[in-house]
């Protein structure tokens, strides 16, 4: 059996971090929103909502791909509301995929920090991103993992990985 493991958090709460730590021990497609909103908008990124849309429905039609193909997928997005996810979790019903999903976290001041300094990867977010998204969180209503990305990763990329793997 196949699985879709959707993170979700804040910019700058781990996400990338973890999404490169899991795809490698999942062999799986990691799609990243970000280097998908870059590949399709490589001069300028506006974050409109039809960008938006856009971006989304080529990360949903990667990910569809690959788990037809029989591939685990790793989505790293923010996805921090019900109506961001509800693509992915109905993609991980019709194609039969366990969904497995993540929520990273760490403290409001850590997460200034993190986006205050140099990072690496694709990631456009900064404080002024980080102030308009906080706030809109909306919890998950089914089972999630949450890691406060301050800790040692590997005990939950350890959980994540054998709930992808479980019935396998």
């Amino acid at each position: 059996m196949t699985a879709l493991v959707l993170l979700s958090g804040l910019p700058a709460s781990g996400k990338t971090t973890f999404a490169a730590a899991l795809a490698p021990r999942l062999r799986a497609r990691l799609l990243e929103s970000d280097r998908v909103r870059r590949e399709l908008f490589p001069r300028e990124r506006r974050y409109t909502r039809d960008e938006h849309a856009r971006v989304f429905a080529a990360v949903r039609e990667r990910a569809a791909a690959a788990l037809a193909e029989g591939r685990h997928v790793v989505v790293d997005a923010t996805n921090l509301r019900a109506r961001d996810r509800r693509g992915f979790v109905q993609l991980a019903r019709r194609s039969g995929a366990r969904l497995v999903a993540v929520r990273l976290t760490a403290p409001d001041a850590v997460l200034r920090q993190r986006l205050s300094a140099p990072r690496a990867g694709v990631s456009e977010a900064d404080v002024a991103v980080y102030e308009r998204m906080r706030g809109r969180e909306e919890p998950f209503a089914y089972p999630c993992i949450h890691v406060d990305s301050r800790w040692p990763l590997d005990p939950s990329l350890a959980l994540a990985e054998a709930l992808c793997r479980e019935g396998a």
